[in-house]
This record gives structure tokens, sequence and C-alpha cells, in this order.
């Protein structure tokens, strides 16, 4: 015999409370699986269900990625009870069904632990189908189960639609194609709804666009950000570095000379001496100086093969590495000054959470975050990641660069800016925002 219990959710409403007459049972089962019947009121399910197209239009000029793991389309289907919109699986595994609950060896496929990953190209479209049929809760062989019932044609249900732009560090499949990948989290992603009723065969659902905007002030929608002059809460594609990857190492054997500052922030190695050696090797630069100490050398990581400083053996000069630990996270700045003018010709900051180098230590230069977001990118863990542009300034004037690209500071000297990338998590993230850049002196 089969008890049943209309109907199915994924969740239980504030105000709700579960029938005091559940078997013990299925009361030890929830959650996840909630009982909603008695909230329902009296409903009589037609005879036959009216299948309904579910489509998917992309009317943005970016490609979109939804979850299609079960073949959904980022489509569910949710159904109001008091006034609450409520998601259910309407396209559930048939040993779920009361009729095959007690085949023992009828085993559903993982439940989305390999999640596959479809791509949506601009202007495209895909369909699914929806039965009609809602999947309400059931108990056979001590265990829950679902029985199919048919959904009034005339009744109001809802489409959403879930979606993210990119996923960090997953390649996107092709146009239409489809990938093995874990998708972002629900707080990550972009979702737009439309409600719709059985009887109209067909329910077209597309990402909304945007208000106008010249700054993400103009923005009122939740994290919603100013990108090309649209507001949204996607993150349009883009090639931004995701990674900061410069990384400042260094070596004494006896050329620095170590000094910690009195507020206990950072520690300093400095050196006055010749360099003996330069080499640009892939994207490490190494430079050797030597004093009446002994000899150091300093490292620079610079990805990208976008090059670095020419520096002239024999040439005399002040070396400034700066040093700041936070919360056992090593961040480095690094400043190279001719020892005999005092001019700059090379300086880079991890800029791990905050920039390590000081103003008096780049003079007269500063290196600033602009505030207008350039773009952004949806990370599985982290939450949504905000690019900005960085700008260099001093006497001469200012260059702003957007994250991984070079620029040139012109003047009297030439100065090469590059915003390694920038890229700055919300408050409530649990990961570290980041800003390193290099400039230095052109020959």
């Amino acid at each position: 015999m089969t008890d049943k219990y209309p109907v199915s959710f994924n969740r239980l409403p504030s105000q709700g409370r579960l029938p005091t007459t559940l078997p013990s049972q299925m009361r030890a089962f929830l959650p996840p699986l909630l009982l909603l019947s008695s909230f329902l009121g009296c409903r009589c399910p037609p005879p036959t269900p009216t299948a309904v197209t579910l489509r998917v239009k992309n009317t943005t000029r970016d490609g979109l990625l939804v979850n299609d793991s079960k073949g959904q389309l980022g489509l569910t289907v949710q159904r109001s009870v008091n006034g609450q919109w409520f998601s259910f699986d309407d396209l559930p595994c048939a040993c779920q069904s009361c009729d095959r609950i007690c085949e023992r060896s009828c085993q559903c496929p993982d439940a989305g632990i390999t999640g596959i990953v479809r791509q949506m190209p601009p202007n495209g479209q895909a369909d699914r189908q929806w039965t009609g049929v809602i999947q309400v809760a059931g108990f056979a062989c001590n265990d829950v189960c679902l029985v199919p019932e048919n959904a009034p044609p005339d009744e109001t249900f809802r489409l959403q639609l879930c979606f993210v732009n990119q996923i960090d560090g997953v390649d996107a499949p092709s146009d239409g194609g489809r990938i093995s990948a874990p998708f972002p989290p629900a707080d990550a992603q972009t979702c737009v709804t439309r409600e719709f009723q059985p009887q109209q065969g067909v329910v077209e659902i597309s990402p909304q666009r945007g208000a106008d905007c010249t700054t993400t002030a103009d923005c009122k929608g939740k994290d919603e950000l100013c990108l090309s002059g649209s507001c949204t809460a996607g993150c349009p594609s883009n090639v931004y570095p995701a990674q900061p990857e410069l990384v400042v190492a260094f070596t004494s054997m006896g050329f620095f000379a170590e000094s910690r500052e009195t507020d206990g922030g950072r520690v300093l190695e400095t050196g006055t001496g010749k360099i003996t050696a330069t080499q640009f090797s892939g994207e490490t630069l190494q430079v050797t100086v030597s004093n009446l100490g002994g000899s150091g050398r300093v490292e620079v990581k610079l990805p990208g093969g976008l090059g670095g400083p020419s520096l002239t053996t024999n040439t005399e000069v002040k070396v400034l590495v700066a040093i700041r630990t936070d919360d056992n996270v090593v961040a480095r700045g690094l400043t190279l000054r001719d020892a005999a003018t005092n001019e700059l010709l090379f300086a880079a900051d991890s800029a791990l959470i905050s920039p390590v180098l000081r103003d008096a230590e780049l003079a007269p230069f500063t290196v600033t975050r602009e505030a207008a977001a350039v773009g952004c990118r949806i990370d599985a863990s982290c939450g949504k990641l905000v690019f900005s542009k960085q700008k260099l300034t001093n006497g001469n004037g200012s260059v702003s660069a957007e994250p991984g690209k070079l620029a040139t500071l012109t003047g009297a000297t030439n100065y090469r800016f590059w915003n390694v990338t920038d890229g700055q998590y919300g408050a409530s993230s649990m990961c570290r925002s980041y800003r390193p850049y290099a400039f230095w002196k052109e020959r």
C-alpha cells in the first residue's frame, strides 16, 4: 500500500508546519524532502497532463553557461504555496517513483556530483519539455517516494533561469556544447523568472538587459555593476588574469641589512651596491648585486611574457625589499634606484590584500586603483571577483592600464606600467583581494 502526500518541494516555507500524521519513518527522513500538501487546499488534478515547451533565448552579447547536469538547461519550474515560490524537480529519476521504490536494484545516477555545463551562444535558443506532471510525495516500502500528479492547465507556475557568463578555471565549451565541470553556487549565479500557465503550451525566458548606466552608482539591482554602459549582475566574458602571479623573492648572502618597523608591520631588507649580473629568463627577472658585505640576488616573476626592464651592469643601485605578513600570507615589494641620482629604475609589488610599498618608497610615483569596475568573474569557491584599472602617476601626468595590460607613461623619461591584475572580492568573501603591479624605466 502506498501513502500519498502531495506535493514534494526542495524546501519548506518559513511559516509552514509538517502534518502531524506523517509516518514516523517519513518524519525521520525530512529534510530534504518536504511535504506541503496541507498548504495547497483542494485542487483536483485533470485526467491528462498539459505538456509545456520551456524555451531559453539568449538575447545578450555574451554566451550563457547553464547547469545542464540533468538536461535541465539551467531551468527550474516553481509552484506557489501560500504566496511563496518553491522549486520542484520536474526531471525526477524513475527509481524515486512509488511504483519502483521497492526495487532495491534500481539506482539513480549520481545526483549532480559530476556537473555538466552547457554553453548557450549569443542570440541562441534551446528548448526542453516539461510534461506538465508534478511529482507529489508518497510513502512505500518504508521510504519516501514520488507519485505523479497532473498540473491544472490554468494554474500559474513560474519558470526560473539561472546562469553565469564564465566560470573561473573552466574553459567554456563551444557554442551549444557541454563539458563536465562543477557549477558555481547559487549566490554566484544570476537568475530571472517568468510566470506562465501550462495551457499556454510554450513559455520563453531570457536574461534581462540592465538599465543604461555611466557608473555603478547608477545601478540599483542586487550586485549589479556598470559594464559596457549597462547594469548587470552577471559577468560578461573577458580575458583578465584571475590570479596574482607576480612574485618577489630575494637571497642575501651578506648584501642586505634587515630592520623591522617599530609598528611591527613590515620587515625591510636594504642594501647599496653594484649590479653584477642581470638575466631575464622566461618570466623571471634576476638581478645580482654586490657590495663589501657580500652579494645578493632579487628575483621577480613577471607572468605573461610581457617583458621587463633592461638594467645595466656596474650601475650603483639602492635596493629595497619590503615584506609584510598578514594571517600567514607573505607579500613583498621591491624597488631599485640609481644610487647616484635616486632615480627609480624598477618597482614591483605583489600587493596581496593591499600594497606593500608605500608612497614615499615609490616617489615621485603613485599607483592607485581606479574606482570603476571594468569586468568581473565568478569564482566557484570565492564568489564574484571584480576587476579594475590601475593608474601610474607622477609629475608629468598619469596613465591607466586594464588588468593584464601594459601602458606607457610618457615624459622626459618614459616608464612602462603593468597592471598585472586587479581583483576585488566582496566583503563577505573569505578570499583575499589583490592588485599586483610593476613599472620600470625605459632606456
